[in-house]
């Protein structure tokens, strides 16, 4: 199998070519690694690759459902033994003391763990930029970002080094970086994959792993290998009816959408996201959707406030225990300064005032939640600005406080952020392109427990698709394993 063969297939394809015996995952493992070799150099979204792992794939392919397909992790804790040094020279060496137990499922149908790939220290910053690292650069555009927090794994997909890469979202980052590299970017409900053996659902509810897909037949695919609870999680969000690859297949009709593309926090919107949301809500109008333009009422400085109190007390609690297993100081030479920012605020925090914010997330969650009630779906651009020029959001540059790491995140995280706090599901489609040839990325939010739905609806924009060259009809980006050049 060329690269030409191998970046044409999304999972499920490379899966049945597997079964019928095409190709071995011992090919599939060459081809990532010509792939990362191709244009890893160009990109930086892979740290490195398992060469162990890569030369044991076997010659015959696996009977679980993915067969021995490898893919890529998250530099964050994912399996044991393995490196996750959250993009931070304080955690660099750190390895993981046991599996998280979705991607002991994912393990078990057939994935590989062949690799990881680039984060923002510590999932605080939504770009992709670190000391430990270096920046990791947009495939369409190499002087552009990729978002962050999970921007490597955005970038090799987008590139073509693998069909599929392990994310996290904590506040927007699968669906950033799924936005800024033309990819699908699903964050699952809360408890839907499940946090064990560490947590019901980490960072206080906020976050949750999944990953950054091609097509939406490999995010179903993807979700029934490793949703569900694990014993002792402290609750169990309602199954689905069947499969996901089942619910996809279902067409929806007559859905209620709201429309929202202005800004909780009124920061202003690049008329081309605008343009692109309004022209997904045609497209669904033309399915025969009913579409509003209406919009939760919230009070958004103060649902920032509390966000700014939730995310800094994890940090607080989180850095000193790494800094001690790690035998490092916690100072300017071990950390970069927004996490420095935010490790020094919730440090100071008292415990009554992250009772105080996590009280008005659920809240914010009832307001929501009574909305959502009048609709099916509420639709939303992803981000409000287009991929920009790297260095834009220095997350590394002097003077900065937590007020200004979070204004760094509001233009890419006011319209994301408030789903990992409601828990509901939320995924970024690939249905725009700016006048420069920049991916844009349109949000579809669903009730809470409804990844069914947005699968439902994904599938339905996907067809109109069928047939056309890269994903989604948008052809392939500058930087791609299949172009035949060297970079």
């Amino acid at each position: 199998m060329n690269l030409d063969e191998y970046t044409a297939h999304d999972g499920v394809a490379l899966a049945g070519l597997l079964a019928r015996k095409e190709v071995t995952p011992f090919e599939l493992g060459r081809c990532v690694v010509e792939a990362a070799a191709r244009v890893n150099p160009a990109v930086n979204a892979v740290i490195e690759l398992y060469d162990e792992v890569l030369g044991a794939l076997p010659e015959a392919a696996g009977a679980a459902p993915f067969h021995g397909i490898p893919t890529l992790t998250k530099d964050f804790p994912i399996e044991a033994g393995r490196p996750a040094s959250f993009g931070s020279r304080l955690a660099q060496g750190l390895r993981a003391d046991t599996d998280a137990a979705y991607w002991g499922r994912l393990r078990k149908a057939g994935l590989v763990n062949a690799g990881r790939t680039t984060s923002s220290e510590f999932g605080i910053a939504a770009v992709t930029e670190t000391r430990l690292y270096g920046a990791t650069r947009n495939p369409w555009d190499v002087t552009r970002g990729v978002s962050g927090s999970s921007g490597g794994a955005a970038a090799a997909v987008a590139a073509g080094i693998v069909p599929f890469a392990h994310g996290g979202d904590g506040g927007g980052s699968i669906r950033n970086p799924a936005s800024f590299c033309g990819l699908i970017g699903l964050k699952p409900s809360r408890g839907r994959i499940t946090g064990s053996p560490n947590a019901n659902a980490p960072l206080l509810g906020l976050a949750t792993g999944f990953f950054l897909t091609r097509s939406v037949r490999d995010t179903a695919a993807l979700l029934d290998a490793c949703h569900g609870p694990d014993a002792g999680d402290g609750y169990e969000i309602v199954p689905p009816v069947g499969t996901y690859q089942q619910a996809m297949e279902r067409r929806p009709q007559g859905l209620r959408v709201a429309l929202c593309t202005r800004p909780w926090s009124g920061a202003p919107v690049d008329p081309e996201v605008a343009a692109a949301a309004a022209t997904a809500a045609d497209r669904l109008a033309s399915h025969g959707h009913h579409v509003a333009e209406a919009s939760p009422d919230f009070d958004y400085p103060a649902f920032l406030h509390a966000q700014k109190i939730i995310w800094a007390a994890h940090i607080a609690a989180e850095i000193p225990a790494i800094a001690a297993r790690m035998r490092r100081p916690v100072d300017d030479r071990t950390l970069g300064r927004s996490a420095m920012a935010a490790y020094r605020y919730g440090r100071a925090l008292s415990a009554a005032q992250l009772i105080e914010a996590l009280a008005l997330y659920d809240r914010v969650t009832r307001q929501v939640g009574g909305f959502m009630t009048a609709y099916d779906l509420l639709l939303t651009p992803t981000s409000t600005i287009l991929p920009e020029p790297i260095g834009t959001f220095d997350p590394d540059r002097a003077g900065i406080d937590i007020d200004a790491v979070f204004a760094d995140l509001e233009p890419k995280e006011t319209f994301t952020a408030l789903f990992n706090a409601t828990g509901q599901p939320a995924v970024s489609l690939p249905l725009g392109r700016s006048a420069g040839g920049l991916p844009i990325g349109v949000q579809f939010a669903a009730p809470f427990g409804k990844e069914d739905r947005l699968l439902a609806v994904a599938r339905q924009l996907e067809e109109e698709a069928i047939g056309s060259r890269g994903i989604w009809g948008q052809g392939l980006p500058e930087i791609h394993a299949a172009h035949h050049k060297e970079l």
